[in-house]
């Protein structure tokens, strides 16, 4: 079995979701934080449909309502059911996995001709670089750096954040063609799908996209969160209108947006 054919042959799954139980004290804080981003969102909502010239005493009743309802749901959901959270590949087990998936590179490029002494190793050339994997295909000949290129590709999901060491790729870097070679592999829609590309002046690094929110937990977020914001936003923009249906319309509409953007940009 070849080394491309070893490393696909294994179970790759994309980016998914685990829920998780929290304990009492990280359900109130979580509670506690989206409460209170709610409810300071409320009030600025309330204070702007009155034009900054009034209103102030009620948003604060219209944000202390918003404020103790979602804390209240939010906390009673969060202790019974928990959290959802993405699931990450630690860096030490990227790491050991990638070297050991590419250990059998150091037969195949021992020969290489081209890098002179210098000798490519899955100790010295794959690394740990904090927030991901770091792996440096130089001291190997370009059809080399493919093939190990491949394999990386195949594996992303269970390696996670890779950082490849590119160089400039101009005439004075070591290897010029390692770039160009990195980033044309790299740009396929297969893998811009999952992951985001990052390109920096010597390396490329690829960062797991935030997997989609499942349908279910979307609806049901909206539904908790939506219904009282909306109904603020509705309050707040009638009062100013003296109850003009379109204005409270405008208001639900803008309580709807702010609990979308609470929801896809808080996870």
């Amino acid at each position: 079995m070849s080394l491309m054919q070893a490393a696909t042959s294994q179970n790759v799954v994309g980016p998914t979701w685990e829920r998780r139980k929290l304990s009492v004290g990280q359900a109130f804080a979580t509670a506690f934080i989206l409460a209170t981003y709610t409810g300071v969102l409320t009030y600025i909502v309330v204070i702007y449909a009155h034009a900054f010239t009034g209103g102030f005493i009620l948003g604060f009743k219209i944000a202390g309502g918003a404020w103790g309802i979602i804390f209240g749901s939010s906390f009673f959901a969060y202790s019974i059911f928990g959290r959802r959270i993405r699931m990450e590949v630690p860096v030490e087990q990227g790491l050991a996995f990638l070297r050991q998936t590419l250990a059998p590179m150091e037969a195949k490029v021992k020969d290489d001709i081209t890098t002179g002494n210098r000798n490519w190793n899955v100790n010295t050339h794959i690394s740990d670089r904090g927030l991901g994997v770091g792996i440096d295909l130089h001291d190997m000949e370009l059809e080399n750096a493919k093939a190990a290129m491949q394999i990386c590709i195949s594996v992303r999901h269970k390696v996670g954040r890779m950082t490849f060491i590119s160089g400039r790729g101009d005439a004075t870097s070591r290897m010029p063609r390692l770039r160009t070679l990195i980033l044309s592999m790299l740009s396929q829609p297969e893998i811009i799908r999952d992951f985001h590309l990052w390109k920096k002046r010597s390396t490329i690094t690829l960062r797991p996209r935030r997997p989609p929110l499942p349908r279910r937990e979307m609806i049901l977020k909206m539904t908790a969160l939506g219904a009282p914001l909306a109904g603020m936003g509705a309050l707040g923009f009638m009062d100013l209108a003296q109850a003009n249906t379109l204005s409270g319309t405008v208001g639900a509409a803008a309580g709807l947006f702010l609990t979308w953007l609470l929801i896809t940009h808080s996870r």
